[in-house]
């Protein structure tokens, strides 16, 4: 993965960036043609922003990880945040072979295996019974199933167009404001309006691992409800408050997202199982509202599942 390469499939996000943050880019482009691997400077900038310059990928990500990554990778330090970091970029940039930075080689602490118990010898059998076998001790879980490691983020639909390869989706362009746009396709044509979707505020689960849906892009989860047939579907809509861009939370689970969930892993669909509205139509986690600055979610379907 060559930089030039990286720095272009960064370029569209770049363009939108405000002044302070173009700023910043430039700072740290700078940063990697000469520290770049002064590893801890790097973890340190990074332990209170998803990316270099904030939550937008920029240029001067594909320039430090360019730089850097064959330091973080031969480090044996934690570097928590740096390997983080390096796994979204890895995974947003399109890295392959000994350029990425696998996911799973990550040092958030939720991840780490406990250290294997050795085990002492037993003393030989002295009878002639056979030995029993010891029972093998449950296996510590390396993965957050919890709600916090979603990215769950209010959007806006700035523009909807049918799918020219399936007579379901919808494609949208989705604003985050100062962290960028997504395109993303959702299977809402018989729900939803071109004018209904079209300046629409929206919840967005935008840690997916991007894909293709009938050879179009997309990028992100828009989260719906819907009755236990599928006749009634309708968005998770933040409130008016809400700024665009701004992460959903939940009191309790604080924790940090993951870069990217992993389909094997099965993150999405095992926390998506206590994801629904209550009787007052509040969008929840486990009876815990999603909430945003300006309060809580909400759909116009009440008792359903949100997907």
């Amino acid at each position: 993965m060559s930089l030039e390469t990286m720095t272009a499939a960064f370029a569209t996000p770049a363009a939108a960036l405000t002044p302070e943050i173009a700023a910043d880019v430039a700072t740290w482009s700078a940063f990697a043609a000469t520290d770049a691997t002064t590893l801890a400077t790097l973890d340190a900038h990074l332990a209170t922003r998803a990316t270099m310059c904030g939550h937008v990928l920029t240029a001067a990500d594909a320039s430090v990880y360019c730089a850097s990554i064959a330091a973080i990778k031969a480090s044996s330090e934690a570097l928590v945040h740096a390997r983080r970091w390096a796994a979204f970029v890895s995974a947003r940039g399109g890295a392959s072979g000994d350029d990425a930075y696998a996911l799973a080689a990550s040092a958030v602490p939720r991840f780490e295996v406990a250290a294997p118990v050795e085990k002492k010898p037993s003393a030989p059998s002295t009878s002639g019974q056979e030995k029993k076998k010891k029972e093998d001790k449950p296996k510590v879980s390396t993965v957050n199933m919890d709600v916090s490691c979603l990215d769950i983020r209010v959007g806006r639909i700035e523009t909807a167009w049918e799918h020219p390869e399936a007579d379901k989706l919808w494609a949208e362009k989705i604003s985050f404001g100062e962290f960028g746009e997504r395109q993303i396709c959702s299977g809402l044509r018989a729900f939803k309006t071109k004018e209904q979707m079209e300046g629409a505020r929206v919840c967005v689960v935008v840690n997916v691992k991007p894909g293709k849906l009938r050879n179009m892009q997309s990028d992100g989860l828009v989260l719906c409800t819907s009755n236990a047939d599928h006749t009634e579907v309708d968005f998770v809509i933040p409130p008016e408050g809400a700024a665009i861009g701004e992460r959903i939370t939940f009191a309790g689970h604080e924790g940090e997202p993951e870069a990217v969930l992993a389909p094997k892993k099965k993150q999405l669909e095992t926390v998506g199982e206590f994801l629904k509205t209550n009787a007052d139509g509040v969008a929840c986690y486990k009876d815990v509202p999603f909430m945003t600055s300006a309060g809580t979610c909400t759909s116009p379907l009440k008792d359903c599942f949100i997907k």
